[in-house]
């Protein structure tokens, strides 16, 4: 039988106690009590930071030690102290207090709340520099378990006093790290859940949600790889209105508004409908460009029946989009290499293009004519013939020593 000097409490045991509402604490009545006040004071923290605080505070209020400590697994997965304190002088230094790692790691590897009551005479630790140096007399680590897996621990100690704690003191400090674990975790789903809805709410302005759900399953995933820069092969699609420029200095501003909100109201929507990302509205034009983020060997394909789709939607009767009605539109489509990604913070968030081909794709839209497609060579190199397209010849375009071929589609 293992002597109170050296006793070990599992995480299950832990649990047991806070189920039977404190009876395995001790012989002393009030633990249940405390225990309830403890479990009322946790669920009620407001943010994790505030959580944080309470945990020494419930613990110095609970147990009579002198110095107290939490520590929690940072980013990398490493413990590292988020407060330290002494029941004295308040708020201390890891120069003031080094938390025995011998302790705690045996906490964390096993499971395990550990009380030592003579941690220098405890042939465990007693080897141990950091318990030589501080002269620890008494100690208590418990893990902070959520269920699942160690957040952290709670760690508390005297040195002053010998068998300063009892085993039913470390039921009750396993019984408060537990509930703190699950308060932690709770406000971590919390800010995971708005995190989510900030930023796909931000996506979702150019992404369509099939598109937004394999984003943010890529975020959420394994590594949770970001939407950082990389270089990727697309096509990029401009579409714009003859004549705005014109008819916006004669009409009324909301009109136009109303007018330009339709059109990009009815090109997003068919841009989604092919997988495509709308990246910018610029103006009276639309970008948009197929391949990224989610990669699509057909991305140039997609974009020639995106781009067929909105002029032959713009052609049908507008019942529900009088404003479209008779309205002309110049689309331009190239494809290569470009450099994609999410630019900014995750509350504003704006999808980056940058490359040659983008900047070809506009120049193409500008020398189109109405109601037809302009092609760049190497997008019509990628329907492989399977699209009847005229061939204008070798054009030169603005900013470009080499002549482009170039290609238009008329639907």
């Amino acid at each position: 039988m293992k002597l109170d000097h050296e006793a070990r409490i599992t995480v299950q045991e832990a649990v047991e106690a806070e189920s039977t509402g404190g009876e395995s604490l001790g012989p002393d009545a009030e633990r249940s009590e405390l225990l309830y006040q403890v479990s009322r004071k946790v669920l009620s923290a407001g943010s994790a930071e505030e959580l944080q605080e309470l945990a020494l505070t419930l613990v110095f209020e609970c147990l009579k030690a002198e110095r107290g400590a939490l520590l929690l697994r940072n980013d990398a997965g490493e413990l590292e102290a988020r407060m330290l304190r002494d029941r004295k002088s308040g708020e201390i230094t890891e120069q003031d207090l080094k938390v025995p790692r011998s302790i705690v790691e045996e906490a964390v590897a096993d499971q395990v709340g550990i009380l030592t009551t003579d941690a220098v005479g405890d042939a465990r630790f007693s080897a141990r520099s950091s318990i030589q140096q501080g002269q620890i007399r008494s100690a208590l680590c418990a893990p902070l378990w959520d269920g699942e897996r160690v957040l952290g621990v709670l760690y508390l100690d005297s040195r002053i006093r010998t068998y300063a704690f009892t085993r039913a003191d470390l039921l009750l400090l396993s019984a408060i790290a537990n509930l703190v674990a699950i308060g932690l975790r709770q406000e971590a789903l919390h800010a995971e859940l708005t995190e989510e809805r900030v930023l796909r709410s931000n996506l979702q302005r150019y992404h369509s949600p099939e598109v937004v759900d394999e984003i943010l399953t890529r975020v959420r995933g394994p590594g949770r790889s970001t939407l950082g820069l990389e270089e990727r092969e697309v096509t990029v699609l401009f579409a714009d209105l003859k004549g705005f420029t014109s008819l916006a200095e004669t009409i009324d501003p909301a009109i136009v508004a109303n007018f330009l909100n339709e059109y990009y109201e009815l090109a997003t929507s068919i841009v989604f409908e092919h997988g495509g990302t709308v990246n910018e509205y610029i103006g009276d034009s639309v970008m948009a460009i197929f391949g990224a983020p989610v990669s699509h060997a057909n991305h140039a394909r997609r974009a020639v029946e995106t781009s067929v789709a909105l002029l032959r939607r713009i052609r049908e009767p507008q019942g529900s989009r009088p404003q479209l009605s008779g309205v002309e539109v110049r689309i331009a489509l190239n494809s290569g290499r470009v450099v994609v990604g999410s630019v900014g913070s995750r509350e504003r968030l704006k999808y980056a293009v940058i490359g040659d081909a983008v900047n070809v794709a506009a120049r193409l839209e500008r020398m189109g004519e109405p109601n037809t497609i302009t092609l760049g060579e190497e997008t019509y190199k990628r329907l492989d013939g399977s699209t009847a397209c005229e061939d204008l010849g070798p054009m030169h375009l603005r900013g470009r020593e080499k002549p482009l071929r170039v290609y238009r589609l008329r639907p």
